[in-house]
């Protein structure tokens, strides 16, 4: 129930008893959907690692879009478990997120699924190398970075270190996701504008805007469209690597940006394009969220786009930072 199908019922019409027992539930109902319940804080087995917001009404806790529930972490791996694909989204530098996604990992084999994990933090190209991990040796961490010939400048290895070799460890199928460096070149000088007919115009639109809005405002127009065909380039082959592991593995899990994993713009909507017999409801999206200062309504966080919601879970963790990295790049004080 949304809190604007709340707000329109007026409570004059509820003067008997019962009606005062229906009116209370709605009440009920109401506030349970905007704040956090009595369920269990759901938080990294270590603790909270990033320094900002712990004690927020929010954090630890797991929020159903469709329903305006919170959920324990029980009842959403409970969930996850029968699903074909589930993505995992994140915010790159957050290490609560990575912790969070390697126990709902963790969470979703321990009931017996057999789930396989898609990079995008690795290009296609490495396949061959992710997928002979099994048969291999190594002693550490650092030999399977190595191996993976993991691109430390642009994906910080410490970060993704327990999900990659926790993944190795139990000898979970991989695929990488991403498109290479010489696929996006090739992208971003093409002519073409993209695949309009897989989002709405309203999702296009969005994206475009926060093309812009991702550079500062300080990216050439004319580069626009461009950037969102390397963008949905990048959506398509991890939608491409999705489906492929989905033969191999229940279900297919994502670990990508939060962007990228979202149902209103992202790679979902390529796996819908490529399979007719796919229905959205068999795609679980998982958001890893930070918490805003002053925002403790779940449903504020939740966005849409061409009346898709973004995410059908948020699940709320401590932030790594307030830092406004465009006033950086503008040279503004901060």
């Amino acid at each position: 129930m949304n809190l604007g199908s709340c707000q329109q019922h007026s409570l004059l019409g509820y003067l008997t008893r019962a009606g005062l027992v229906a009116a209370l539930a709605l009440l009920a109902a109401c506030s349970s959907a905007a704040m956090p319940g009595k369920t269990a804080i759901a938080a990294p087995g270590g603790g909270w690692v990033s320094p900002l917001r712990a004690d927020h009404a929010l954090v630890g806790r797991i929020w159903e879009s469709a329903t305006g529930r919170f959920l324990s972490a029980a009842e959403l791996t409970a969930q996850l478990e029968t699903q074909r694909y589930v993505l995992l989204g994140e915010k790159h530098d957050n290490p609560d997120h990575h912790a969070l996604q390697w126990q709902t990992v963790q969470a979703v084999k321990e009931q017996g699924a057999a789930p396989g994990l898609v990079w995008e933090m690795l290009p296609r190209g490495i396949d061959p190398r992710l997928q002979s991990v099994a048969s291999r040796h190594f002693d550490n961490g650092e030999q399977l970075a190595s191996y993976l010939e993991w691109d430390t400048r642009g994906w910080n290895w410490e970060a993704y270190r327990e999900l990659v070799w926790g993944s190795y460890q139990l000898s979970l199928p991989m695929l990488a996701g991403n498109i290479s460096r010489s696929e996006i070149s090739a992208l971003y000088a093409a002519d073409a504008a993209g695949a309009p007919e897989v989002l709405g115009p309203e999702a296009r639109e969005r994206l475009l805007s926060d093309i812009d809005t991702s550079h500062c405002g300080m990216l050439p127009e004319s580069q626009f469209s461009a950037m969102l065909r390397v963008q949905q380039g990048r959506d398509e082959s991890m939608a491409g690597a999705l489906a492929s592991l989905s033969d191999v593995a229940q279900p297919a899990v994502l670990i990508a940006g939060n962007y990228h994993a979202r149902h209103d713009l992202g790679v979902p909507n390529y796996l819908l394009a490529a399979d007719v017999e796919l229905q959205r409801s068999q795609i679980s999206v998982v958001a890893f969220m930070e918490a805003v200062a002053g925002e403790e309504r779940a449903s504020d966080y939740l966005e849409k786009n061409d009346s898709i919601a973004s995410a059908d879970y948020l699940w709320f963790t401590p932030a790594v930072s307030d830092k406004d990295y465009c006033a950086g790049l503008r040279g503004e004080a901060q």
